[in-house]
């Protein structure tokens, strides 16, 4: 039986990419570079990341300082929970699941979203980033967790929606869940170490 649930949180417990669209591109009009006008309802999320590492190449530490700068002091009113996910959370907290959160946001920043959105839920571990410091893929802070909790691997279920999340737990050679309301796509979709697919966070109950 799993003991441990780590969930990525952009994508996953929180619908946040039109407000990260939004200050990427308001970044990137400080630095006199092109913006992003695709559409971004069913926008492939991928496709936008690809856009955003071919414009601030030579620039890239200076531009993502300037973007978590604009993103974390200003309003989020386009980022909300997926349907359904508190439930599910207070049903994990009352079948005694430990439950952290491992994510690529700005510690801070991710600190208050999940005062904001998750008040109530006891998430033991908040890992977020630091100086964009050891960002999945690496499996570095999804370790430091499993380190501080000191139990086995077998025990732990990763969610995510990426491929960097495969990654990530690929790495850390734990057992992971792919949801696809995310911001994945047929790539990540279509790898063959995700124990399995799915499609709604209430889901998660029939693991």
């Amino acid at each position: 039986m799993k003991e441990l649930y780590i969930f990525d949180f952009d994508g996953t417990l929180v619908d946040s990419y039109r407000d990260s669209i939004k200050y990427f591109n308001i970044t990137l009009e400080q630095f006199n570079l092109p913006t992003f006008d695709l559409d971004v309802e069913g926008l492939d999320y991928q496709i936008f990341r690809e856009f955003i590492h071919e414009q601030i190449i030579g620039i890239e530490e200076e531009f993502m300082k300037k973007f978590t700068l604009n993103y974390k002091d200003s309003p989020q009113v386009n980022t909300y929970l997926y349907d359904g996910i508190i439930d599910v959370l207070q049903e994990l907290q009352n079948r005694k699941i430990t439950l952290a959160i491992c994510s690529n946001r700005e510690q801070n920043n991710l600190e208050e979203l999940v005062n904001d959105f998750l008040d109530g839920i006891d998430f033991k571990y908040i890992s977020g980033t630091v100086n964009e410091e050891h960002c999945k893929p690496d499996p570095y802070r999804i370790n430091e967790i499993i380190r501080k909790e000191n139990i086995e691997k077998d025990k732990i279920l990763y969610f995510g929606d990426k491929v960097a999340d495969i990654e990530a737990a690929k790495a850390a050679c734990i057992d992971m869940v792919l949801v696809t309301y995310g911001q994945g796509n047929d790539e990540a979709y279509s790898d063959s170490y995700p124990l399995k697919l799915i499609d709604n966070p209430k889901e998660i109950l029939d693991l």
